[in-house]
């Protein structure tokens, strides 16, 4: 079928996702994909019981380049979720389509991160992963949940280029 949300969330899989965002968009599994997120046991587990009923993948990048096509050629709809825009950079990078808009959810503060607004906090390297993805013709939209106004890319770039 599809990816019917991909999202950068570095909470990857809460509540949000499994009572708002699974109401608003049809999902019958979620493929996490992250170097990180798949190599810490203990995080995977804590994703696997936040998951709930739905189906869920665990993957690397690498994992990922056979997994995200085989869920879009499944009969089934798929979330694809990561904690970082970094990786759905490197995706598009090795030929991998998730689909033209990519989310943005919660990007918490942190070391070396300009604060743009509620729940969303950048560094260099996510800027330049942002920028990478537009220039690949996905469409970049901020929004927490899904009855939520999106904001673009282009507007979070200005207030970044500012501060």
């Amino acid at each position: 079928m599809t990816i019917t949300l991909a999202r950068v969330d570095d909470r990857v899989i809460h509540g949000q996702i499994t009572t708002r965002w699974t109401k608003a968009r049809p999902v019958q599994g979620i493929l996490v994909v992250g170097d990180n997120i798949a190599h810490d046991e203990l995080r995977k587990k804590v994703l696997k019981a936040a998951a709930g009923n739905l189906k869920i993948g665990i993957y690397t990048v690498e994992q990922a380049i056979e997994k995200i096509p085989q869920g879009v050629a499944s009969d089934k709809n798929f979330f694809l979720i990561s904690d970082s825009p970094q990786t759905f950079a490197k995706l598009l990078e090795l030929g991998v389509n998730f689909g033209k808009t990519l989310n943005i959810g919660c990007m918490n503060t942190r070391a070396g991160a300009k604060v743009l607004g509620r729940t969303v906090a950048i560094d260099e390297k996510d800027y330049n992963a942002f920028d990478y993805i537009e220039k690949k013709g996905v469409n970049i939209e901020f929004q927490l949940l899904p009855d939520d106004d999106s904001r673009p890319w282009d507007v979070l770039k200005k207030k970044y280029d500012s501060l």
